[in-house]
Order: C-alpha cells, then structure tokens, then sequence
C-alpha cells in the first residue's frame, strides 16, 4: 500500500510521546480545576447554612421586639449577633420599614445599615413570628472572609498534587518509552540476523569484529558493488562476453585478500546470493527513511545528497529501479533552486525506499 502522508506529517515515536504526556498532564490538570471547584462549592454551601441558622437564631430573639416596634431591644439583640465575627451585616424588617440594620465597613468594624453589600456575601433569611402571625423578617449576610483560607489551603493543596502527579506521569511515561524502544531495537535486530544465510552472517560478524565503525563500510561496499552488479538479464544469459571476461580474470585473482572478480563470479553462480545482498541492503538502510527526513528537515543536503548518491548505487543490486530513479531525482533537485521539488523529490525517494524495506521483510 502506498503511503501517501508527507515528511512534515509524519508521525514519530518522539512526537506520539509528546502528544501523550501533554495530554495526560491536561487531563491532571482538569481533576485539579474540578476538585477546586468542588471546594468552593462545598464552602459557598456550609456558608448559606451557617447563615440560615443564625437567621433562625435571631428570628426567636427578634419577634416581640419586632411586634412591639422596639428599636432599642432589637439594637441590642443585633449589635450582640455582630460581635461575631463570621456574621458581615444583619437586618430586621417590619411591615412598616426596616426597624435596624447593621453591616461591617472595610475595616471590619460594625457600621448602620446602608444598603451597600459586599457581592460575595451570602444571605440567610428567617421570618418573625408572634403567636403563628409574621411579623417581619430578619435577614443574616455571612462573608466568605472565613472560608478564603480554608479554600487558598485547598488549591495550595491541589497546585502540590498536581506537580508531583505530573512529576510521576512524566518519570513514567519516560520509562516505558525507554523499555519500549530498547525492546524494538533488540527484535528488529534479532529479525535482521534471523533472515540472513549462515555464510552471510558469519561474514558480517568477522567484518564487525574487524572495524569498529561497520556501518559506513558495508554501505560504502554496497554502493561500490552496485556500480559492476550484473543485472538479471546477464546473469541469465549464457556465452556474454561479461562472464567470458570474468573467466579470464579469474587465474589472476586467486589469492588476494579481497577480490571483486571471485565476488562476481560467486554470485552468477549462486542464486542465494541475491538474498545475501538483500539482506545487507536491509541492514544497512533500515534506518534510512527516519534519517532523510530529520536532514531534510535540518537542511542538510549536503549528507542527502550522499545517501541519495549510495542509494542510487545500491538498489540496482536489488532490482529496485523506481528506488535508483527516485535517488538520482532526489540527488538532481536538491542541487536545484526549486524548494517545492526538492520536498517531492525527497518524500518521493522516502516512499520508494520504504516500498523495498517492507517488501523485503
């Protein structure tokens, strides 16, 4: 199946970690916000209450005063009910007119009534009664002056179970991807291995054991065999002039340490050959595509232009035209002034590379 999605799209291992751990932290965040709010709600709630019973409270206080329009009994009783502290104002009222009424000021200090109130102040209500008829209401205001505390408590208290949730979300998801990856690694590794001939493996060890930097010479190997890797037709083909040539050479080349010609004449004769190359081409460009799109990305065409260069050399090995085209495409656009092509070209080369990998897992 082609793929179809562009370099600037694609989605990487770095970023779907990313987008987990941004999406976990939010969902954290959001049990914080709900929590807090739950809080407030529950103050708000245990403030109406308290206002309520003290209105009740002061409604049996209040009603012979009110039935007997007593202002300085019920002065008294209201200027008791202020020595509270929770209490913001109070106010009894009469079919005639309010009989008295008192609030605090900025400094929290009782005043008389003047109809200003503080918006957060939550009110309680309680009629006044004398042998079952009304005779007024008596209206309490409770501040929230009291529960600030308790709630500025409360979001310090969230604000610290977010940090170290967050702390333990990230130190996790950290450790998970880290096990993941080193998994990934060994499995692809184990599966390259498991997929070359015993002679081929055997080779690769013994060139590994003698350079330490292996990767760049079995590319640099793989590119220079390309450029005289016989095709299929030649290679089927019997009396060419090519294997009549190769014959000739092959007296010459007995007992040298490295020799193309005996390399050559090994794989026209074996077709297990091809699996071998197949193989080291896997091996060695399995990280390929991840690597083309971080250069393009950084601008290095300079080092694009060098893989695009081993690419073009060593897919013929395999058989892949479209790969060597779209390399030498790839190669010839970025030298160019044409940003747009030179993101085809490389996308381009990307999906044709991906092609041959799956096609030979």
């Amino acid at each position: 199946m082609k793929k179809k999605f562009s370099l600037h799209l694609r989605i990487t291992p770095g970023r779907a970690a990313l987008v987990i751990w941004a999406t976990g932290l939010l969902l954290l965040a959001l049990c914080s916000l709900w929590a807090m709010r739950e809080d407030n709600e529950a103050a708000r709630e245990r403030l109406a209450v308290q206002a309520r019973n003290t209105a009740v409270q002061l409604s049996a206080l209040l009603a012979v005063p009110a039935w007997d329009v007593d202002e300085l009994a019920a002065r008294t009783i209201v200027m008791a009910a202020m020595e509270d502290e929770r209490i913001y104002a109070v106010k009894v009222q009469t079919p005639q007119g309010m009989l008295e009424g008192q609030r605090r000021n900025y400094q929290w200090e009782p005043v008389p009534w003047d109809d200003e109130m503080a918006e957060d102040a939550v009110a309680g209500l309680s009629p006044l009664r004398v042998e079952g008829r009304p005779v007024g209401t008596v209206q309490v205001y409770v501040a929230p002056r009291v529960s600030q505390e308790e709630t500025a408590l409360a979001a310090r208290r969230e604000l610290w179970r977010f940090v170290l949730s967050g702390m333990l979300w990230t130190a996790g998801l950290a450790v998970v991807f880290r096990l993941r990856r080193g998994r990934g690694s060994k499995i692809a590794h184990g599966a390259d291995m498991s997929s070359v001939p015993p002679e081929s493996a055997a080779a690769e060890m013994a060139r590994t054991e003698a350079a330490p930097s292996g990767a760049l010479p079995v590319m640099s190997g793989m590119a220079e065999l390309a450029g005289a890797c016989p095709c299929d037709a030649d290679r089927s083909t019997p009396g060419n002039g090519n294997d009549e040539g190769l014959e000739a050479l092959l007296p010459n080349a007995a007992g040298e340490i490295v020799s193309p010609v005996l390399g050559l004449a090994f794989m026209r004769r074996h077709d297990h050959a091809w699996h071998v190359a197949a193989g080291l081409f896997r091996h060695c460009f399995a990280h390929a595509p991840g690597l083309m799109s971080r250069l393009y990305e950084e601008g290095d065409r300079t080092s694009l232009c060098r893989l695009g260069h081993l690419l073009e050399k060593a897919a013929p090995c395999l058989g892949a035209e479209r790969l060597a085209g779209a390399a030498k495409d790839m190669q010839t656009a970025l030298h160019g002034p044409d940003g747009l092509r030179a993101t085809l070209a490389v996308e381009e080369c990307v999906l044709a590379l991906d092609e041959v990998l799956d096609s030979l897992r």
